[in-house]
């Protein structure tokens, strides 16, 4: 850095155009002196060619005319910024050292420092595309400012990625959190980012967040690149499935381990679990009961064949541990009924059970809280893994459905 006086102005580039001097915010009041003051400090210190500038942002003009506007804007310019703020000959024209802080340029500088003081810095300056609310109708301008656009916005993308994984790394799980946040909101597309994203969520307890967000992600690719997961983000998730997670908020933890909350203990001393069926078809109640029966633990079984008793049941069990609740239900929606069960007992499980596989339907579960979602249609021996799975931390999507 420098050790001479501090520059008189602050340039803001990254997002809407500002400009603020001694005296407070200053004004240009044509967008082509706020692309070519951009232009120069974003390019500086190097100096520009006068063609190279005409071509930017008079190229639709006559020659003569387009230099003549250059020179207008040149000076400007100079009234604005000061007359020593602008170096130029008959050839070239450059920004004077000194005269502008650029955020857009302290981003590349920090970034490529890498330091976590010099990320931190760097993510904060990034509040938006370069340059969002300037157009200026000439296609040489055009191509310039989108190649900038996608440059910074790359930069600003691996400093957030990378500034998380320090964070993470150093045990701040809540901080890599929200960069993944932040980059996601930039680009949903950044592969690298749900991963830090997966990570910060089982790093901070969550990790029924993290498998769905890795299920969440498994749809995005296929629908916006036809595309997998890459082997790097399998391979994580593989071993947030396979490993016991040290630890995990509260909700999540009573949800998925199946010793929480404590199942009762028989007479005998063998563990079993409590589960209501909710469902108005008696064979569909008989089915479930049948695949219960495999689980490899007890099971006491509840039967509700609408909400009021599937409430009633609830309200005198509030230590179930599972729930298959029926979507369609002869005196309420159950859609209405899962958010009321979320609300109130957040410690048990609930798979919804649902005649269709319709995808707008599943995401409503999901949003509502539903921990899996089963067609009537799925064989028993899927259904019975598709609760093993749910009771052991998952989360279950049929991959009909992610197809």
């Amino acid at each position: 850095m420098s050790n001479g006086p501090p520059p008189r102005y602050k340039l803001s580039l990254l997002g809407n155009f500002a400009l603020s001097g001694p005296d407070g915010s200053v004004d240009l009041s044509s967008k082509k002196l706020v692309g070519l003051l951009a232009y120069l400090a974003l390019t500086g210190p190097a100096p520009q060619s006068r063609d190279k500038l005409v071509d930017l942002f008079w190229g639709s003009h006559f020659e003569v005319q387009a230099r003549q506007n250059l020179r207008q804007a040149l000076f400007r310019l100079r009234r604005v910024l000061g007359q020593d703020a602008i170096i130029s000959d008959a050839d070239e024209i450059s920004l004077a050292p000194g005269v502008v802080e650029c955020d857009a340029t302290q981003l590349e500088a920090l970034a490529q420092e890498g330091s976590r003081p010099s990320l931190a810095k760097a993510v904060d300056l990034y509040k938006g595309r370069f340059l969002a609310d300037v157009a200026i109708p000439e296609e040489a301008w055009a191509d310039w400012v989108a190649g900038e656009q996608q440059r910074l916005e790359g930069l600003a993308l691996d400093a957030l990625i990378r500034f998380g994984e320090i964070e993470l790394a150093a045990g701040h799980a809540g901080k890599a959190l929200e960069m993944a946040y932040r980059a996601l909101a930039i680009n949903n597309l950044r592969e690298d980012a749900h991963r830090m994203m997966i990570q910060a969520l089982a790093a901070a307890g969550r990790r029924a967040e993290a498998l769905k967000h890795y299920q969440d992600l498994v749809a995005l690719l296929a629908r916006e690149l036809n595309a997998e997961p890459d082997a790097a983000t399998k391979s994580l998730v593989a071993e947030l499935r396979s490993a016991q997670p040290p630890s995990r908020s509260r909700t999540v933890k009573e949800i998925a381990e199946p010793a929480l909350p404590q199942p009762d203990r028989r007479d005998d001393g063998k563990l079993s679990m409590k589960v209501l069926i909710v469902d108005d078809h008696a064979l569909i109640r008989e089915a479930l009961h049948t695949v219960l029966k495999q689980l490899k633990r007890e099971a006491v079984i509840f039967e509700a064949s609408n909400s009021r008793q599937a409430m009633h049941v609830v309200e005198e069990h509030p230590d179930l541990n599972l729930i298959l609740l029926d979507i369609n239900l002869p005196d309420r929606d159950g859609f209405s009924v899962l958010g009321e069960l979320r609300e109130r007992y957040a410690t048990i499980a609930i798979i919804i059970l649902s005649a269709s596989d319709d995808q707008d339907k599943v995401k409503r579960a999901f949003s509502l809280g539903a921990l899996g979602f089963i067609p009537k249609t799925t064989e028993r021996e899927v259904m019975l893994n598709a609760i093993q799975l749910v009771l052991s931390g998952g989360i279950y999507i049929p991959s009909e459905i992610l197809d």
